[in-house]
């Protein structure tokens, strides 16, 4: 699935790239708990898109620095402020769009689906079959736009800081359900020891594009055609796909 961004060789026209001031220095943030795609290890922000990140920059002549956050909502409030410039793994939303710049081209995409605990599944064909249910998620998250509209009109969930936290309240019994990243949820289930406790509906909830994705506030902003033409180089020539083969167990 992640080829259908692979794009021609043609796209590697680095004329577009500007030279940049060597003190220049892109502060990166994102998501601390979303495996493969953005997680905070140490002072610094790992994963597909933080490495892509590194080396779009790189590409452009610019230095980077993490400025991680530990929480996902705080991350977002760092680059809509313009404590941070880019958020290295984002989808797209009407409310993110309001401080964000995003490239014409995705990196990635994203599937999200309902997980549960073992043993208690239900029958899952439609949003709808969510309504009366507890739900448990993280703070900031979204699931695209539609389906985040869903959720303030139709579903009751509780807000959390941490995965953790949502996989302990499905084991507990506290929670009907979790939405959240099929890859990612794979590896924090296991990552977490509740392997053959935790299970994923086989329904889909969205599958959403993952952009790299820059503060309005920034003053790197304008550097957004070169950002856009380095994505699609590293595209075209394997660079996504030997780091999606790198983070992903």
């Amino acid at each position: 699935m992640f080829s259908d961004y692979h794009l021609p060789a043609a796209v590697l026209l680095l004329a577009f790239v500007a030279p940049a001031l060597a003190a220049d220095t892109v502060r990166l943030t994102g998501h601390p708990n979303w495996p493969p795609f953005s997680w905070q290890r140490g002072d610094k922000i790992a994963g597909i898109g933080a490495e892509l990140a590194e080396i779009v920059f790189k590409d452009l002549g610019l230095a980077v620095i993490s400025v991680p956050s530990g929480n996902w909502k705080r991350a977002q409030a760092q680059v809509a402020a313009g404590a941070a410039d880019v958020l290295v793994a984002a989808y797209s939303t009407a409310e993110r769009r309001a401080y964000l710049a995003y490239p014409a081209t995705p990196f990635m995409q994203d599937i999200n689906v309902v997980w549960v605990q073992e043993g208690r599944q239900f029958p899952f064909q439609r949003w709808e079959d969510l309504i009366g249910k507890h739900g448990t998620a993280m703070l900031g998250e979204s699931y695209g736009q539609q389906f985040d509209e869903f959720i303030k009109s139709k579903l009751q969930i509780e807000w959390v800081s941490k995965p953790s936290q949502s996989l302990q309240q499905l084991v507990m019994g506290r929670a009907d359900y979790y939405p959240f990243s099929l890859h990612g949820g794979q590896i924090q289930v296991q990552q977490f020891g509740y392997s053959g406790r935790i299970a994923y509906l086989p329904m889909p909830i969205s599958t959403e594009n993952i952009y790299i994705a820059i503060s309005k506030k920034s003053k790197f902003l304008a550097y957004l055609p070169q950002i856009e033409a380095a994505i699609a180089a590293r595209l075209a020539d394997g660079t996504v796909e030997r780091l999606i083969r790198k983070n992903t167990p």
